[in-house]
């Protein structure tokens, strides 16, 4: 089972045509737009998996937390959140929602992360999406069913944010509906050190 696990790993390190990096992305980030080869793929780097959904978060809030030890998560934006019809999102149409991870433990992150109406109804669009290391990516959303997602091979993710485009007009809002969240079960120094192990360890034997 491992074996194949890592071919899929050696399978999905490509760049969808509706994916593509907006700046100088790390060799280090795999791309995902596939949930099924996110899953196989945290799993094979040996990453403990969370999944969170919103259907607890309701109404207008400076911002929500959830989860727990090495996968918690706080969403925040500059003019609050906004809970609704099982998603979060912006409260002004124009901010970006950013999920922050505080435990510097958090190796990948996936979801189905696209635009919504006022009431909360899925719009279709090209969304930015930035990585606490600077790179970001452009994508087209087009379906609630989009899957986006990352792995990172060399540093945690403290941060994912999500912006609206120029070429996106009137009250659509950035918004998250389900986020699966990857994460060495260690602290600190000690995870960085096991999940450089596993990585290299995997090299030496393709």
């Amino acid at each position: 089972m491992r074996h194949s696990s890592l071919t899929v790993i050696s399978s999905v390190l490509t760049v969808s045509a509706s994916f593509v990096a907006a700046s100088n992305a790390s060799a280090s980030i795999i791309f995902f737009d596939d949930a099924g080869a996110y899953t196989e793929t945290v799993a094979a780097y040996d990453l403990s998996s969370y999944t969170q959904t919103f259907e607890s978060y309701s109404g207008a809030a400076a911002s929500f937390s959830g989860g727990a030890g090495n996968y918690a998560w706080t969403a925040t934006s500059p003019n609050g959140v906004f809970g609704q019809s099982n998603i979060i999102r912006t409260l002004a149409a124009s901010d970006t929602l950013t999920f922050n991870f505080a435990s510097n433990n958090v190796y990948s992150v996936g979801g189905l992360f696209h635009y919504v109406n006022e009431t909360g109804g899925f719009q279709s669009g090209v969304m930015k999406i930035r990585l606490s290391n600077g790179d970001e990516f452009v994508r087209t959303v087009d379906a609630a069913t989009t899957f986006t997602g990352f792995l990172s091979e060399d540093f945690s993710i403290s941060s994912l944010q999500l912006s609206r485009l120029s070429t996106v007009t009137g009250s659509t809002f950035a918004a998250a509906e389900t986020m699966t969240i990857g994460y060495v079960p260690a602290p600190g120094a000690a995870a960085l050190v096991a999940l450089a192990g596993m990585i290299s360890s995997r090299r030496r034997r393709n």
